[in-house]
């Protein structure tokens, strides 16, 4: 089915285009850290980010944060429509309403009226942490179907007010609950978003989301997409980058491939690719238009593990002794001090993203 298309600020979403990484920051709109954050969120490849508006004194802060960033800004309301409303007046890009805890037929009526008003869409957001008719042991096609019918309730109030710029989505903390309630979305015909909840520790919610929003995206399924930690925002970003990547819907600016170590390991890999990474935070974001091609770095722990295991990269270095080799392409160039091997592979990765890999 193809979905309807949904701008939101100057991005479309359904209909085909390509899936939006969306990330929630952490601070409230009124700390002074908001703003760098959602900041360094955009640098890191997010095209949305969301914020929590808790009460009338922090949706006072939104006009502000919205003239300092450079992405659409999604509120997050629960609880109190005129939050909503308050912020559908200060700029925000796309409202989240919570189907069950936002209210009556008459106040969603009123959030859709100022929407509709500021031509911005109202995504559709249950989670089953708030969900009122989920019971304990409720197994998860049971689960599924009570956020499915408390999402489409909520859109069908929409659509008698002639509201129709509407994202839909349905989030469980397991990963079976959140495959079958976004099948069960999708049919509706509006952009869905995707993402699990409350995964727990970040480990556990890498794991979780790429199963579970890997699985959605090979069928088809999701929009825009957001993994949900108990981490940074833009490990958020990145983690979303990488399943995007893994289920070939994105390119990735740079791939960095590292060997898991062993004992024939002398030097710290871990803490050397933390180093070189760190130079490019937006690594995933997105291969550079121009050549469409993602740039292969291998960062090697030994001979062994070197120009032969990466043969597919494009550059890279392989550590052995105090030496380390630079390879291209799985052919040895030189041997390097490995003091001067960090700055030199630096060097050599901002100069094939100059040249869009052509001599890469």
């Amino acid at each position: 089915m193809m979905k309807k298309i949904i701008k939101i600020g100057a991005l479309k979403i359904g209909g085909g285009n390509p899936v939006a990484v969306q990330g929630m920051v952490k601070t409230p709109p009124s700390d002074k850290k908001t703003v760098s954050l959602i900041n360094a969120m955009t640098r890191a490849g997010c095209r949305m980010a969301r914020i929590a508006v808790p009460n009338m004194r922090e949706a006072g802060f939104l006009a502000d944060v919205v003239k300092k960033i450079k992405i659409p800004l999604v509120a997050d309301i629960h609880f109190d429509w005129r939050l909503a409303i308050a912020a559908s007046v200060a700029g925000a890009s796309k409202i989240r309403i919570n189907p069950s805890n936002i209210g009556s037929a008459r106040k969603v009526a009123d959030v859709a009226a100022s929407c509709k008003d500021k031509k911005i869409p109202i995504r559709v957001g249950a989670n089953s942490g708030s969900v009122k008719t989920l019971s304990h042991g409720d197994k998860p096609k049971t689960k599924a179907r009570k956020l499915f019918n408390a999402v489409s309730r909520e859109v069908a109030t929409l659509e008698k007010t002639g509201f129709y710029d509407i994202v839909v989505s349905a989030k469980a903390e397991d990963v079976e609950t959140t495959i079958e309630v976004n099948r069960l979305l999708a049919k509706l015909g509006y952009p869905v978003h995707i993402g699990v909840t409350a995964t727990g520790a970040e480990s556990d919610g890498i794991v979780k989301s790429s199963i579970a929003l890997g699985s959605l995206l090979r069928e088809g399924i999701g929009d825009t997409i957001r993994v949900s930690l108990l981490a940074g925002p833009v490990a958020e970003i990145n983690a979303a980058y990488s399943i995007l990547a893994a289920v070939g819907l994105h390119k990735k600016k740079i791939n960095f491939i590292a060997c898991p170590t062993c004992g024939r390991c002398g030097v710290d890999l871990k803490s050397i690719l933390e180093k070189i990474s760190s130079r490019f935070p937006d690594a995933l974001s997105g291969a550079s238009p121009a050549s469409g091609k993602t740039l292969n770095v291998a960062i090697m722990g030994c001979e062994v593990n070197g120009p032969g295991e990466a043969r597919n990269a494009d550059i890279g270095l392989a550590f052995t002794g105090r030496k380390a080799i630079y390879f291209e392409k799985g052919r040895i160039i030189k041997t390097l001090d490995r003091k001067d091997s960090i700055a030199f592979l630096t060097g050599k990765i901002k100069k094939c993203l100059t040249l869009n890999n052509a001599d890469c």
